[in-house]
């Protein structure tokens, strides 16, 4: 069977094992724990271990590097966020 999608490996700038989190300042606990993968895209306040973390922002799964102006603030850039709707349901409330 044939891969499809992105197949190479994404690239890391930081240590993948540390504490990783993002600043949602809109959230009720501000700091939250995120995967690699969410981390390296994400375009807002980032810390590893609790030190700020001002290094490149990547589209998400992806290995191209985002302009940080084009993407909304406190998103991951690159993603497209889709509404998910349970069974039934015809619209978002």
């Amino acid at each position: 069977m044939e891969k499809k999608g992105f197949t190479g490996q994404l690239k890391y700038d930081f240590n993948t094992s540390n504490n990783l989190e993002v600043h949602l300042p809109e959230s009720t606990y501000g700091w939250y724990r995120v995967t690699s993968r969410e981390f390296r895209s994400f375009n807002g306040q980032r810390r590893i271990n609790g030190e700020e973390y001002n290094g490149p922002v990547y589209k998400f799964a992806t290995n191209t590097r985002a302009n940080k102006s084009r993407y909304a603030k406190n998103k991951l850039a690159g993603y497209v966020y889709k509404p998910f709707l349970k069974k039934g349901e015809t619209s978002i409330h």
